[in-house]
């Protein structure tokens, strides 16, 4: 049976965690990422600098806050099929994703107290592209695929798996079949479209169901990654579906994803702004407390979303 004990945002700590970090490091630091392939700079001295700058940066940001962190980002396209596209074989891959949970694992240690808990998540991103989907694969199909990373991560120590990106409902059922097999804690995050809704038309309601009824309710929660709060709030329909909602990644700025990736450039819009519209969400769904963010976001962002969604919280528990 799969322990969900350990995940402190189920048990009243707000947590953040940052995703995206591949638009900051290409596009600010300089680096060029084959097919997006954060994960190769565990194998460069100064990727890994960076890498290690911008996630310090991050949890000092969260900790400075009362926050704790979900460690997590590197892996989301260490799997298979990209791998084999810059060379990895699968020894090669399974040993770089060892590596980077141990990496996560150091700030774990450094910086875990009972008022900031600090875990470490293993990224899986969807089998294909996120963004310009073509086919994508089956519940099974997707559940073989995934597995592998799933029981790497197991194998390194990992506390939970972290699907972030998904927008094909078949696949989010493989992802968390091969989780609960595996007994590891799991958490969909889906991609939703301007107007609120996946890439194969469903919304973000009709796809939290059609998951739970595939899975017999596998997730842990859900969470909505990689756009701009006015972008996914018109998926947020009242109901008591939203309390399977656990957290929000939101992209910094409000601009098609793909569109984005290909800018040049890095756009990290309004960091004060950001806060302020996760706060309001914090006063609409005082359940949640996952609290991250996405491509174009870092430790300016992750602050301002800590302080003024615990600002939000000290007012809620003032009423």
């Amino acid at each position: 049976m799969t322990d969900y004990s350990k995940l402190p945002q189920l048990n009243g700590h707000d947590m953040t965690c940052g995703g995206g970090i591949e638009t900051w490091l290409q596009y600010v630091d300089g680096f060029e990422l084959r097919h997006f392939c954060l994960f190769e700079l565990l194998d460069d001295n100064s990727g890994l600098a960076c890498l290690t700058d911008y996630h310090r940066k991050l949890v000092e940001a969260a900790v400075s806050n009362g926050f704790g962190v979900i460690n997590e980002g590197l892996h989301y396209r260490a799997s298979r099929d990209w791998g084999d596209l810059i060379g990895y074989s699968r020894e090669a891959l399974e040993e770089i994703n060892i590596r980077g949970i141990e990496f996560y694992k150091n700030f774990a240690r450094e910086y875990d107290t009972l008022e900031t808990p600090m875990i470490v998540g293993g990224v899986i991103g969807p089998r294909g592209d996120a963004y310009n989907v073509g086919r994508t694969p089956d519940a099974a199909e997707s559940e073989d695929y995934h597995s592998e990373q799933i029981l790497t991560f197991k194998k390194a120590g990992a506390d939970q798996i972290s699907a972030l990106t998904f927008s094909s409902t078949e696949e989010a059922i493989g992802v968390a079949r091969a989780a609960k097999a595996a007994g590891m804690p799991v958490v969909i995050s889906f991609f939703v479209k301007q107007g609120g809704r996946l890439s194969g038309g469903e919304t973000l309601e009709e796809a939290i169901a059609k998951v739970d009824a595939a899975t017999g309710n596998a997730p842990a929660y859900y969470m909505i990654n990689c756009t701009h709060p006015s972008e996914f709030e018109p998926a947020l329909t009242p109901g008591a579906w939203t309390k399977r909602l656990g957290g929000f990644m939101p992209n910094a700025v409000a601009m098609d994803t793909l569109s984005l990736c290909k800018l040049g450039h890095l756009e990290d819009g309004d960091p004060v702004e950001l806060g302020s519209q996760m706060a309001d969400l914090a006063r609409r769904f005082p359940h949640i407390h996952v609290w991250g963010g996405c491509c174009g976001t870092d430790s300016r962002h992750i602050g301002q979303i800590a302080r003024q969604v615990g600002l939000a919280r000290q007012a809620i528990a003032a009423e």
